[in-house]
């Protein structure tokens, strides 16, 4: 192991001490949430398209059900199926005003998923495609939304315990509601601690851990962007490691049971052997990751393409005119985005023989 200079054993400690709080501080979060049932204030609220319609978890952080569409067997053969297409893996940051490279507005976020939607998109966390998107149904073509930096605008809790509308999980959630075929999925890249306003386990300490576990019960994905938002590129082999050991553990801190498998690196900067980003050690802290999430790079290759990498899956930095560009070019190109066949146990692509799938 290689010996920190002063300066990082010092920042180590106090590193170590804000995890220690925030675990405590958290302890305190779940007494909060978890209130007897005739109250009113259980838990977190979000609120629904209809105005006069709110949804309230009376059971603290009460899952919701993966999808309210009754379950079907897959056809045994769906000609149109092409599951050796691109995937696009969407890149967002903050939503608010006004639009910039690294913020998207509500609104066009709303319109990013209706344009979706009605193009015949189906959302799978980025762990769904690492594992192969064994749970897309026949005909439907998936996409990924991706958040890095767990920024408030991403997933805020107003003053009466609702979530704000205009922030990502309001959006997404609201639409579920309105599109029930829609699963609420996404992938949150969160930072590993809480020691700024606006960024780390999205901005309110109070409830961090409070959200943590609500995303992960309505099936969305918790995955690491490091502790600090450092690049892994110049640092050394023990700093890549407690990075990623460390973020690790807190956000398995704050949703317990949960196992954190996907990983974004800061700036798209890797480490110097991609080695660090599959599993590694530091001090007591052990870590594996499933796959990892590149900063740019446009339509990542199919899963079962050989050349595929879950280590470096290219994703696409959204605004206007990269979205509208790709989402042009595969309305006009159809043939060359994945379709999925529906069956979980087969490889379907044209002029390709059945594959069985590991």
């Amino acid at each position: 192991m290689f010996n920190l200079p002063d300066h990082l054993k010092v920042k180590r400690t106090w590193i170590l001490l804000a995890i220690l709080a925030l675990v405590t501080l958290n302890c305190g979060i779940v007494e909060v949430v978890q209130m007897p049932s005739d109250s009113n204030s259980s838990g977190i609220i979000f609120v629904t398209v209809t105005p006069t319609r709110q949804i309230i978890l009376n059971e603290s952080l009460r899952s919701r059900p993966a999808s309210t569409q009754p379950e079907s067997t897959p056809a045994p053969y769906f000609a149109d199926a092409n599951e050796l297409g691109k995937v696009l893996v969407l890149e967002y940051h903050r939503l608010g005003h006004p639009e910039l490279r690294f913020q998207r507005t509500p609104a066009n976020f709303r319109a990013d998923l209706q344009r979706l939607y009605q193009s015949g998109y189906y959302p799978v966390n980025f762990v769904d495609l690492v594992r192969g998107l064994p749970e897309v149904p026949a005909g439907k073509k998936p996409v990924v939304l991706t958040f890095d930096d767990s920024d408030i605008s991403q997933f805020r809790v107003l003053d009466d315990n609702t979530i704000d509308a205009d922030t990502a999980v309001g959006i997404i959630l609201n639409f579920h509601t309105q599109h029930p075929d829609w699963p609420a999925r996404a992938t949150f890249f969160v930072l590993g601690n809480d020691n700024a306003d606006h960024f780390s386990v999205f901005g309110q300490p109070r409830w961090a851990k409070a959200k943590a576990q609500f995303l992960v019960n309505q099936g969305m994905e918790l995955g690491s962007h490091t502790v600090s938002h450092a690049s892994l590129a110049a640092m050394t082999a023990e700093r890549i490691e407690w990075e990623l050991a460390v973020s690790q553990h807190v956000i398995e801190e704050l949703a317990p049971g949960y196992s954190v498998e996907s990983l974004s690196v800061p700036y798209g900067e890797f480490p110097y052997t991609m080695d660090f980003l599959k599993a590694g050690q530091w001090g007591d802290y052990s870590y594996t990751y499933s796959g990892n999430a590149a900063a740019w790079g446009g339509p990542t290759i199919s899963p079962f393409d050989s050349a595929f990498d879950p280590y470096h899956v290219s994703r696409l930095e959204v605004t206007s005119d990269f979205l509208n560009h790709w989402l042009t070019y595969f309305e006009q190109n159809p043939h060359e985005y994945y379709i999925s066949d529906g069956d979980p146990n087969r490889v379907t692509a044209p002029g390709l023989e059945e594959i069985v799938k590991e």
